[in-house]
């Protein structure tokens, strides 16, 4: 203590100048009021002065005041930080596992998807909880482009699907080009779309059927992306799965591009759901899709789809199994 005062005298030290010493006092405060007699009745004097704490004194200087003030003032600003900060958590951030509302953050200008909702299944049996999930809302979005890329999907057991892209009859992704480019997974099912171009290429499939009805099905082009909201590409993720939601409404989108995604597991429905598609475009190629049920039941299924022109070629049928 003796140290650091010296080296305070030392760098406050001033020659030849003299300060008037300041005492710090409270001001006094000793009121005695002396109340009525009411019906008879002395009411009792009562005395209003400063409050006391019995047995507490501080000594020394204004320099061990001041000590005993800051650490007081630190104690407090601790405690208030530790009382506001505990048993908050963080919004999990674009691309966490979690809920995001696409449509929500363009409504909010955002130009770029960012902050999301964290996934909570605490009402659902834990053997069947899916929380790894990469959850979009996209219903009444203009997205420029969604892009995956080195994805690894799935869980062993309890759940419908690992890759699912869904509207209603009535609200439908619209895209200008959705890709499906070196596909591993279990099994794959497209139904319910319209498509004006099907591309369905250099595939190997543990049972192939490939289904689409000839009708007049308009192009899609999505040119301009003036207001079309940002989401970012997620390369080299893992989660249990890949939900997109278009069944409030309708979305837009300029491209949709699956490369590279490998998937695990059984599954009570198709591995790759997409249904309730408005596109362009649709092109699956290079993909390995089997479920180890042999080539008489399809791995692999293309139904209830209109397309306007198709390309089918180099498609293999071969046992395969994806563990």
């Amino acid at each position: 203590m003796k140290r650091i005062k010296r080296l305070l005298k030392k760098i406050f030290y001033i020659p030849n100048a003299r300060f008037a010493r300041v005492k710090l006092e409270m001001p006094t405060l000793a009121v005695r009021l002396r109340l009525p007699r009411v019906l008879g009745l002395q009411l009792p004097t009562v005395d209003i002065g400063w409050p006391t704490i019995p047995s507490l004194r501080v000594k020394g200087g204004m320099f061990k005041v001041s000590l005993i003030a800051t650490g007081l003032g630190l104690i407090a600003v601790a405690g208030i930080y530790f009382a506001t900060t505990t048993g908050i958590t963080q919004a999990p951030l674009y691309p966490d596992a979690a809920s995001y509302d696409v449509a929500q953050a363009q409504r909010l200008d955002k130009d770029v998807l960012k902050v999301g909702t964290k996934l909570d299944y605490s009402d659902v049996p834990k053997e069947q909880r899916a929380m790894q999930t990469l959850q979009l809302f996209i219903g009444g979005a203009r997205i420029n482009q969604l892009n995956f890329d080195t994805i690894s999907l799935g869980k062993a057991t309890g759940l419908v699907n690992a890759i699912k892209i869904f509207g209603t009859a009535s609200n439908t992704l619209i895209c200008d080009t959705i890709t499906l480019d070196g596909i591993e997974a279990p099994s794959l099912l497209l139904q319910n779309a319209n498509v004006h171009k099907l591309t369905i290429k250099d595939n190997v499939a543990d049972g192939l059927s490939l289904n689409p009805t000839l009708s007049v099905v308009s192009d899609i082009e999505v040119g301009s992306t003036r207001g079309a909201i940002n989401v970012p590409s997620v390369t080299g993720s893992t989660y249990d799965r890949i939900i997109i939601d278009t069944s409030s409404a309708d979305s837009i989108c300029k491209s949709l591009t699956l490369k590279d995604i490998k998937v695990f597991g059984t599954y009570s429905g198709k591995a790759v759901h997409l249904e309730n598609l408005d596109v362009g475009e649709l092109i699956i190629q290079n993909s390995i899709i089997g479920d180890g049920t042999g080539i008489d039941v399809p791995s692999m299924s293309a139904t209830s789809t209109s397309i306007s022109s198709a390309v089918l070629t180099n498609n293999i049928e071969q046992p395969t199994t994806i563990k």
